[in-house]
């Protein structure tokens, strides 16, 4: 298992919660977003925290408004569905080019809201 780290795509699902705990975004039940970490594909601050977890691992994570970053407190819960090796051709465009892990079945325990 290779866990999340520079130079890896990372396949997640994630609720996104504001500061009040409102919904913003869930894609605990469609299909996985994918971003190469370490390429600025997602706030470094949010990448920091998924370093070193395998597939299968669930961790909230967050971005505070105290950050300078942001002017609200947000949260998210987050499933890790694949992770791998970049292509030469992702590194070099900064960007997964090949379809993320097939969207979540019947039997994955996803998250509900």
């Amino acid at each position: 298992m290779i866990p999340v780290s520079s130079n890896t795509v990372v396949s997640l699902r994630y609720i996104m919660f504001n500061g009040r705990g409102e919904v913003l975004e869930n894609t605990m039940k469609g299909a996985p977003v994918s971003y190469l970490h370490g390429s600025g594909g997602i706030q470094p601050l949010l990448q920091a925290q998924l370093e070193g977890l395998f597939v299968g691992a669930r961790k909230s994570v967050s971005l505070a408004r105290d950050s300078g970053l942001t002017d609200d407190d947000y949260s998210f819960e987050v499933i890790i569905d694949e992770v791998r090796g970049a292509l030469p051709e992702e590194l070099l465009l900064g960007y997964p080019i090949l379809p993320p892990a097939p969207a979540c079945g019947e039997d994955c325990g996803c998250y509900t809201t």
